[in-house]
């Protein structure tokens, strides 16, 4: 198999990975006895610490020989697969299962950016990856284990989802091991980029990722709390694994086009289309009067959270300097999945509890806007710059 096939492969098993513990974060934790408001405590509090433990595991990178990206998700995904199990097949307290999420949920927000750095790595070594393709199928991946993975906890419990993860974590491992390792380090008399220096050097990239960033908070209050809204509108636990998928899988053709529409159009106009699908998304989802209306909207992160996450992954990749590479990509999951995520899961647990469904519409759909003008102002930071 070639390094290019593999490292899509890979791209899929991380995802089937990720969605265990990740796409079913609320179903699990409710089914171990925890609030709404509580689960935007896990989730918000596991995202501020992949803040932190992101760009130290960058610095490790630059610094430490023998560390490599592959030696990270070894360690990283060992420590979630013991710990998994223990909190879904033992009696803690909903505390105690709180307090392990935790550290299992920052340790994988952090980690998707150790997979981008692999195929950074091999890109600059000359190796043909699609980053957009292995991300599609990531996407493709992860609707595959929402369709199945929702009817299968309907038949089971929740508690499978530990299995599921310990399973394909050994298919990834098993992968990687024929997969050669990257070293990313700066040259010697360069220091590898600082969170500081990338703003100031990259502003328009920065504002793409602070625009990304408030739209990922936005769309984040409705997809950890998609059961509730399926539940809203009359579905179940099988309806929300149905247009979860629809969302996921409509990631895979955008994705794969990424890398051509780059040659062919200008990127920061890329990225300000993505703003504008992630408030069609947003919208639609907001005012669904019913199942088929929600997952029409849910089809729009092709067209938002899709292309944004490709083409700024290769605008990072093409744009930023070799001794800027890791940070710049950790800088994406420290934005989004960390300040954006946090912000989302904390602010739509509280508001559901305190106010209801209604009050977190409103407030996503404010986000969102918001959002997609700071993507858009990057533009024209780009022109002054």
């Amino acid at each position: 198999m070639s390094l290019k096939n593999k490292y899509n492969l890979l791209y899929f098993l991380f995802c089937l990975v990720g969605c265990c513990i990740g796409g079913f974060v609320a179903v699990f934790l409710q089914y171990k006895g925890v609030s709404n408001t509580q689960i935007g405590l896990v989730t918000g509090i596991g995202c501020v610490s992949s803040v932190a433990l992101a760009p130290w595991f960058s610095s490790l990178l630059s610094k430490i020989e023998w560390l490599s990206p592959h030696k990270l998700l070894y360690i990283i995904y060992g420590f979630i697969a013991v710990a998994f199990p223990i909190i879904a097949y033992t009696n803690l307290s909903p505390v105690a299962v709180m307090v392990i999420y935790i550290v299992m949920y920052s340790l994988y927000v952090c980690s998707n950016s150790f997979v981008v750095i692999i195929a950074s790595g091999y890109t600059l070594k000359g190796a043909d990856i699609n980053f957009g393709l292995a991300r599609g199928l990531g996407s493709t991946s992860w609707a595959i284990t929402s369709l199945f993975g929702g009817s299968i906890i309907e038949m089971t419990d929740a508690r499978i989802l530990a299995v599921g993860f310990v399973i394909f974590t050994l298919m990834m491992f098993a992968l990687m091991f024929t997969m050669p390792e990257v070293k990313m380090r700066a040259a010697k008399g360069e220091k590898s980029g600082s969170v500081g220096h990338i703003i100031k050097t990259y502003r328009s990239y920065f504002l793409v990722l602070l625009g990304f960033a408030i739209c990922t908070m936005a769309s984040t209050m409705l997809g950890t709390y998609l059961p509730n809204i399926v539940r809203s509108l009359g579905g179940n636990t099988s309806t929300f694994g149905v247009a979860a998928f629809a969302s996921a899988f409509s990631e895979l053709p955008v994705m794969a086009m990424a890398a051509k529409w780059m040659k062919k159009y200008d990127s920061m106009k890329l990225f300000t289309i993505g703003g504008i699908g992630y408030i069609c998304r947003t919208f639609i989802v907001c005012f669904a009067p019913n199942i088929p209306v929600l997952v029409v909207g849910m089809l729009f992160q092709s067209i938002s959270y899709g292309l944004i996450t490709a083409v700024v992954t290769y605008y990072v990749m093409y744009n930023l300097a070799p001794q800027d590479q890791v940070m710049g990509q950790s800088m994406i999951g420290m934005m989004t999945s960390g300040i954006g995520a946090t912000l989302g899961n904390v602010v739509g647990g509280v508001l559901q509890d305190t106010f209801g469904l209604g009050a977190m519409y409103a407030a996503s759909c404010t986000l969102i806007v918001i959002g997609a003008v700071v993507i858009a102002s990057a533009r024209f930071a780009q022109k002054k710059a």
